[in-house]
């Protein structure tokens, strides 16, 4: 005795088939993209690291020494130039 299949179950499975077919293809779609999203994310974090060394390296403070020295032609203050700020102002005032 043969079975008999009904005609519909062939287009279901067919349905199922290109479903799980296309899931897959989103899948891995997604992970391709989540990972150029990462790349790009650790990218910039680098750049980011790069930018904070080299901005801490234009404010330190013997560079500031050298272009205050080298274009703004200054030099260290004689001691009568000098105002020494623990003072106190009641007592030098009189």
């Amino acid at each position: 005795m043969s079975r008999w299949i009904p005609f519909w179950v062939f287009p279901v499975l067919a349905f199922f088939a290109v479903g799980t077919v296309w899931l897959r293809l989103n899948t891995v779609r997604c992970t391709y993209e989540a990972q150029v999203v990462q790349n790009e994310i650790r990218n910039a974090q680098r750049e980011l690291e790069t930018a904070k060394l080299q901005a801490a390296r234009l404010r330190s403070p013997q560079r500031m020494e050298l272009l205050a020295r080298s274009r703004l032609k200054l030099s260290p203050p004689r001691p009568d130039q000098r105002v020494d700020m623990r003072t106190d102002f009641r007592t030098a005032a009189k």
